[in-house]
């Protein structure tokens, strides 16, 4: 009996993360981003080789270093072609989102075992790993075959937690180096996780309660190497994006259009947490034309919040830990050294969303308590809670069946997004939808007109 207790919350996270994600089986490649890096990358269809394996080493063609993402795919390429009936070079989309959903599982359930471990609380722990298994804002990191490096980078980064806490408790130089591998692992599937290293701090005040300011020196040198990972990671990652030129200049987006930006972005991610509908695979950068309102709203959320939280930070630490978690894990992405046409991403919050929901939950479940309520009434709500994120997941996985659909729905939620209409008209025009791809077309030469109209960034 004790045996099937213990399973069932893992059982249960499973299925919940399994009947999330079912339609992504039937989903396809999309033209954003998986042509040029899978289905049209030779050194990606050829397989797991050894010349690809350098390749995945040593390339310069994406804007990250992520050789063991490469490899990764190499990997998913491999199985597709021994897959294939007569020996042909067919990817099977199913594979590559199998594995996606399969780290991203992984990680559910590692992310359960890490918090139960931390605090020894089962249900807090479930109710975290359960938001982050099903939240809306996930499925572009999960169902988006080209962001393996989302997933793996993540799961990675949630082992290196587990083996920090297991040599807190314990320490040694083998689960020490053990914790360094696995973080340079991380590093090398997405360097977003250059962070770590400061979660870990943020661990030692709570719930660790390591935390000793006098000796906060011998804090800082335990982590040194990991510290000098991140800045080597730091440094390889601003010359790759460099040479493959997805930097914005200040010429094009200014500094105080970015700090603009910026901090509306942080109000929409605690948004959007909450109310993860309309969402989208791409959302316009604003350039110069930004909300007043956005940015203020943005602005009083990120310090209001980070004031409160540290005020009640000797009573309610798990406040100001998850919530700078959040906010600190965001910062890599917030868009001050911005990369690419999008305000923010959803794919941003996978890492970062961890720190919110412990925020969250031990907060809710904390106030339940000094209400003395029945605990069926919480966890029922609790219920709808999930069930709700569930089902948003669901039809949001469908968004990315195709390219054709994943774009209509980009135009249908965003607007004056030039690059939505483009994609989408080269896609109508494949399917010999031609008034409709010159409209589209037409629509995105408008908004470009208009953004050329605006004055030059200061």
């Amino acid at each position: 009996m004790a045996r099937i207790r213990g399973a069932l919350p893992y059982t249960i996270l499973l299925v919940l993360t399994v009947v999330a994600y079912l339609p992504v089986w039937s989903n396809g490649f999309v033209d954003f981003d998986d042509e040029p890096y899978i289905t049209t990358n030779s050194q990606v269809t050829g397989g797991l080789t050894p010349t690809g394996s350098w390749w995945a080493w040593t390339n310069d063609e994406a804007p990250y270093w992520t050789p063991l993402t490469w490899l990764s795919l190499q990997l998913d390429a491999s199985c597709s072609l021994a897959w294939s009936p007569h020996g042909e070079a067919l990817l099977s989309p199913a594979v590559f989102h199998g594995q996606n959903l399969a780290w991203h599982t992984a990680s559910v359930l590692l992310l359960f075992q890490l918090w139960r471990r931390l605090s020894g609380q089962r249900w807090r722990s479930f109710l975290v790993a359960a938001l982050f298994a099903v939240h809306p804002m996930h499925v572009e990191s999960v169902a988006w075959a080209i962001e393996r490096k989302d997933v793996l980078s993540g799961f990675f980064g949630i082992l290196t937690v587990y083996f920090y806490a297991r040599w807190a408790a314990n320490p040694g130089w083998k689960p020490y180096l053990t914790m360094t591998a696995t973080f340079l692992l991380s590093l090398l599937s997405k360097p977003t996780l250059i962070t770590l290293p400061f979660v870990l701090l943020l661990l030692d005040y709570w719930p660790l309660h390591r935390w000793d300011l006098s000796h906060f020196g011998v804090h800082l040198r335990e982590k040194a190497p990991l510290f000098v990972l991140a800045a080597l990671i730091a440094c390889i990652t601003l010359v790759a994006r460099d040479r493959h030129g997805s930097l914005v200049s200040l010429d094009d987006i200014s500094l105080s259009d970015r700090l603009a930006n910026a901090l509306a972005a942080y109000g929409w991610y605690v948004f959007g947490t909450f109310w993860p509908t309309p969402l989208a695979a791409l959302y316009p950068h604003p350039h110069s034309d930004w909300s007043p309102l956005r940015v203020v709203a943005g602005a009083t959320c990120l310090l209001s919040v980070t004031a409160f939280c540290l005020r009640q930070a000797r009573r309610q630490p798990w406040l100001i830990v998850g919530w700078l978690w959040f906010v600190g894990t965001l910062a890599p992405v917030i868009g001050l050294a911005q990369g690419g046409a999008q305000a923010w991403a959803d794919r941003f919050s996978y890492w970062p969303h961890i720190g919110l929901f412990v925020a969250v939950v031990w907060e809710v479940e904390s106030f339940v308590e000094r209400l003395a309520m029945p605990f069926r009434v919480p966890r029922a709500a609790w219920g709808l809670v999930l069930g709700g994120l569930t089902a948003l997941t669901w039809v949001q996985v469908t968004y990315w069946h195709d390219s054709l659909a994943l774009w209509e729905h980009v135009v249908a939620v965003t607007k004056d997004n030039d690059r939505a209409h483009e994609y989408l008209s080269r896609d109508y025009r494949a399917a010999g939808r031609l008034d409709e791809a010159d409209w589209q077309m037409q629509e995105a030469a408008r908004i470009q007109a208009k953004r050329r109209r605006r004055p030059p960034p200061k």
